[in-house]
């Protein structure tokens, strides 16, 4: 082999070794220090997303210094979008409410109407009770004067006059009694005619007047307050009982068919009105204010964690291609 072959072999081969090394270890640095820089630079960034919580040399966290902003957002969006009056309607309608309804007012028919219960003055509240007697008792004069009104009107002598008629036509079908049921019947016919004659004229003109005079007079108003407050009273210690016993068997059930239905529409006919009246995106919002800076990281972190672990990894990965893409840019401009 000539010299100057032997001479090349030993003199380059080392020098393109040491070239490659050389390469090798600048692609490796590149690359560590891209992934690094990547990294905690994504890591800070998730960092400020929530540190400092109070402004501190001239930084602020994203979220606290934002979080009137991301509470009125966050009360909007689930105001508008995820509570609407219409999504609560239909979660209602799948939750089973209706049947509830229906199977409580089954229960509550059955146990208001066979349950054996007292006076209202025993059911009631002390204080309840003591106060609907007094109403009652307060009612007695002003039912008096409703009467004393009525029995003044022009009308109520045709009324009075008209009862007195039925009255006397009652009584002369009436079978005479006691012994003058022995009297031959010619005479019982010329007594019933005679008294006949002599009540058309007397009950019409003077007992008719004296039934109004009656009725007109203080006594009459005094006993019609009086039945209003007695009334009232004997209603307040009368024991109700079974309500059951007054109504037909299936009265429960039907009950409950019944009113079922009903009370489902009223809550669907009254519910987007009452929603209308609830503020749930202020509701939101003041809850959100409400919580603490750390509180609040501790939701969005519960949620995003993961994401953001994700964001920081990427920062790794990216900021090592990154590295290696300089490597082979200044290997490129070096040849």
């Amino acid at each position: 082999m000539p010299p100057w072959q032997t001479d090349h072999a030993t003199t380059t081969h080392p020098a393109h070794v040491i070239d490659l090394t050389g390469h090798w270890t600048r692609l490796g640095l590149d690359v560590v220090l891209g992934s690094v820089a990547g990294g905690v630079t994504s890591w800070v960034a998730v960092v400020l997303m929530f540190r400092p919580y109070e402004r501190m040399f001239g930084l602020h966290g994203a979220i606290p210094k934002n979080k009137a902003r991301l509470a009125k957002t966050i009360g909007k969006t689930v105001g508008e979008r995820l509570l609407t009056t219409e999504d609560i309607l239909d979660e209602l309608r799948r939750s089973g409410l209706r049947e509830s309804i229906e199977r409580k007012l089954a229960e509550l028919a059955v146990e208001l109407l066979d349950t054996e219960r007292g006076s209202l003055r025993e059911l009631l509240p002390p204080a309840m009770a003591s106060e609907l007697e007094q109403a009652l008792r307060t009612a007695g004069p002003e039912a008096g004067e409703a009467y004393a009104a009525y029995v003044a009107r022009e009308e109520f002598e045709a009324i009075a006059r008209a009862f007195v008629a039925r009255s006397r036509d009652e009584l002369s079908r009436t079978p005479t009694a006691g012994h003058a049921v022995d009297l031959p019947a010619e005479r019982r016919t010329g007594i019933a005619a005679r008294a006949s004659g002599m009540a058309s004229g007397f009950v019409n003109d003077v007992l008719a007047r004296w039934v109004v005079k009656a009725a007109r007079s203080q006594r009459a108003q005094a006993m019609a307050a009086e039945a209003v407050r007695g009334g009232g009273t004997a209603l307040l210690d009368r024991p109700l009982g079974r309500l059951s016993r007054w109504l037909p068997a299936d009265a429960p059930r039907r009950l409950a068919e019944a009113a079922g239905p009903a009370v489902w529409e009223q809550i669907e006919a009254q519910l987007p009105a009452l929603l209308e009246t609830v503020d749930i995106p202020g509701m939101v919002e003041r809850k959100v204010l409400g919580f603490s800076t750390q509180r609040v990281e501790e939701i969005v972190r519960g949620v995003t964690q993961r994401e953001l672990n994700l964001i920081v990894q990427l920062g790794y990965v990216l900021g090592g291609l990154i590295g290696a893409v300089q490597f082979a840019v200044e290997l490129a401009f070096t040849k």
